[in-house]
């Protein structure tokens, strides 16, 4: 195309080249050879290219030039389909340029493309600043999972992998920071006192007083004096200096009510008083000393119950549960039991200077264990078996039988009716089971039985009751009665 045919295009499309010219966006327009007939000033700007350099030029011979690394309109006319690129100009700027082509009136031969090109490179910026944006926050956010781990963590007694343990001390954490009261619920064993203290020094407190107080262990008649204090003379036996209550020690610091399911209805009225005036009246005084004491209370009983029974103050019960706090039963979470094995275990080594491991066996047999004691229970038990050993392995038969007997109903999925009263059973297929081990580890009857520490005889009348061959083979009668034959199954 000369350069008379571009004046020709421009004289008969003025209106539409005044549009285009006032559009924001890059507009090259070419014929289907792919000469460039039109060019706006907005394609200028992005590309870096003049309206001189590009009008009456073939797209070829610009891209020969190094003008253009890629032309999406000649690809528009190789494909006769509509295309898009996302290209960088010698400007710096990155552009979406998307090509059509233009129909003749038939809509059947194509006669030109016109192709838009539009700036999106504060898009791309800003996809890039958002991107990294994320990474950040996600880098963030996991070195802060970190360090509430990391917070957590440094409280030694709390030995734990499970996410129940985890999510409860962080409700407990936050739970720290206010004054408000927590109501501790969980079994017996589970660690209520524990996260007591834990709550106590994560808080603003935890410089001052920690006060214990075991409510099932004061009688009622003296739970006014102990816990709110007397004056000299107030009853007969008082010092005569007079003394401070439990509550007036714990000034400044926290309280923990322990047990407080077991306090009697009686004394509930005057605790409620103390918690809703924040002041006590020792025995015998005239005025009340103000307290700042924050209150935690514990208890192994459901208190909703216990209220709906008639046991405990609804309004006390309130006044208690603002925070209520749950900690799961240790049979809630068995992938809690190996950590905490290894934790008990170790402390007991580094105090004794010894060096007693535990069996993967016996370690298998705890996990699978229900704890009924909790966590109470399996350091006692640690510690008993720490006591006993004398070589340096924890091994099954170190365990008690409960614990055993327990693991081996659970791992033949015995079904509930014959998991009771079937002492014979159970000791049946244990020892089948240890026979059966002997002989996979020890492939002879004489090497078996010194293992088992009974005679060849002994080994081989008991592998005869339940039908297993000296291969470690069990075995099945043909079926018929009063046949001896045996097979191998």
């Amino acid at each position: 195309m000369n350069e008379l045919n571009c004046i020709s295009f421009l004289e008969n499309t003025n209106f539409l080249l005044s549009v285009l010219e006032a559009s924001s966006d890059g507009v090259l327009i070419s014929d289907d050879q792919g000469n460039v007939l039109y060019v706006n000033s907005a394609y200028e700007s992005v590309t870096g290219l003049t309206k001189e350099q590009m009008i009456g030029k073939n797209l070829r011979k610009l891209r020969e030039e190094k003008l253009f690394n890629f032309a999406v309109s000649l690809l528009v006319l190789e494909q006769k389909k509509p295309a898009s690129i996302i290209h960088e100009y010698v400007t710096g700027k990155k552009a979406l340029t998307t090509a059509n082509p233009i129909y003749d009136e038939d809509e059947k031969t194509i006669v030109g493309v016109i192709c838009n090109t539009r700036d999106i490179s504060g898009l791309i910026n800003l996809r890039n600043e958002l991107e990294a944006t994320k990474t950040l926050l996600q880098k963030y956010s996991n070195e802060l999972k970190q360090l509430r781990r990391q917070h957590l963590q440094q409280y030694e007694d709390f030995i734990y992998k499970s996410k129940a343990i985890e999510d409860m001390l962080q409700l407990a954490s936050k739970a720290a920071q206010f004054d408000s009261s927590v109501l501790i619920q969980g079994e017996s064993g589970v660690g209520k006192e524990l996260l007591a203290k834990f709550i106590h020094q994560q808080s603003p407190r935890a410089k001052g007083p920690y006060i214990r107080v075991n409510c099932a262990a004061i009688p009622a008649e003296l739970f006014e004096s102990e816990l709110f204090g007397y004056e000299q003379g107030s009853f007969t036996g008082a010092s005569q200096n007079g003394k401070p209550g439990m509550f007036e020690l714990a000034n400044g610091g926290t309280i923990l009510l322990d047990e407080i399911g077991e306090l009697p209805l009686t004394v509930q009225s005057k605790l409620l008083r103390v918690l809703q005036e924040k002041e006590v009246f020792r025995l015998g005084a005239q005025k009340a000393t103000k307290l700042n004491v924050r209150v935690l209370a514990a208890t192994n009983k459901n208190l909703a119950l216990e209220v709906k029974k008639g046991n405990f103050r609804e309004d006390l019960f309130f006044r208690l549960n603002v925070v209520p706090i749950t900690i799961p039963p240790l049979r809630e979470r068995s992938e809690d039991i190996p950590e905490l094995i290894r934790y008990f275990l170790e402390k007991l080594n580094k105090r004794y200077k010894k060096n007693l491991f535990i069996s993967l066996e016996a370690m298998e047999i705890m996990a699978d264990y229900s704890w009924p004691g909790n966590v109470r229970e399996l350091e006692n038990l640690i510690e008993y078996l720490f006591i006993i050993n004398t070589g340096d392995e924890i091994g099954m038969e170190d365990l008690p039988a409960k614990l055993v007997a327990d693991h081996v109903l659970s791992e033949h999925n015995l079904p509930e009716a014959e998991q009771t009263g079937k002492l014979n059973y159970l000791l049946e297929r244990f020892e089948k089971d240890i026979l059966l081990s002997a002989l996979k580890i020890h492939p002879s009857i004489r090497k078996a039985a010194a293992a088992l520490g009974i005679n060849p005889s002994t080994l081989s009348r008991k592998l005869k009751k339940h039908n297993i061959d000296q291969q470690g083979k069990s075995l099945k009668s043909e079926g018929s009665a009063g046949k001896n034959k045996l097979e191998v199954s």
